[in-house]
């Protein structure tokens, strides 16, 4: 019998709640949309990264997922990747409204996954330089390319539409920001246990 970690466990939760709301057709009325955020629906900005474009779409993000979880899923607690997570729903939501006012609507879990990447590969860095500077170099470099050049046009024909690279920029300095938060708290609360 196969045995799932916690962090195994959260991510076929997201990839089933994802699934869910891609086959119940409630793309729209859980993007994220800018109208409706400023009349008052702000679940918008945290539902809109739980939605996408198509099947494709959600298929490319539940495959970045299980990687992610696969190559850094070890480096932090369940409690501790719930946080970053929450942290890189809200960054990117955040950073569309107050950064992007040309922007009307967006989908997908690419900003929060990009988060989740460079959150584990800083946290896991101790146990596994190597791969953790890869992965920090490589995420940082396709951001920074991104932000210069746009997205790649085959990452617009697999996912079926206009990739918003800014939700990438944003889901990574979110999960930045959050992992230092959460290791300067685990460093202190080391340092706050009485030697025996």
């Amino acid at each position: 019998m196969i045995r799932l970690s916690r962090i195994q466990w959260f991510a076929i939760l997201v990839s089933v709640g994802c699934t869910l709301f891609q086959a119940t057709d409630l793309v729209t009325l859980l993007r994220f949309d800018r109208v409706a955020i400023l009349d008052g629906q702000w679940w918008r900005l945290i539902s809109g990264n739980l939605v996408h474009l198509g099947w494709s779409h959600l298929l490319l993000n539940v495959a970045g997922l299980a990687i992610i979880c696969y190559l850094v899923g070890h480096a932090l607690s369940i409690w501790q990747w719930l946080f970053i997570f929450v942290l890189c729903l809200l960054g990117v939501g955040v950073g569309l409204l107050a950064f992007n006012p040309e922007l009307s609507w967006y989908v997908g879990l690419s900003g929060v996954l990009y988060g989740l990447l460079i959150a584990g590969a800083i946290a896991d860095f101790p146990a596994n330089r190597w791969i953790s500077a890869l992965l920090v170099v490589y995420t940082v470099g396709k951001i920074g390319h991104e932000q210069f050049y746009g997205a790649a046009t085959a990452s617009e024909l697999l996912a079926g539409g206009k990739v918003i690279v800014n939700a990438h920029l944003y889901g990574m300095i979110s999960g930045f920001v959050a992992v230092v938060v959460v290791l300067i708290r685990a460093r202190y609360k080391h340092q706050k246990v009485p030697a025996s």
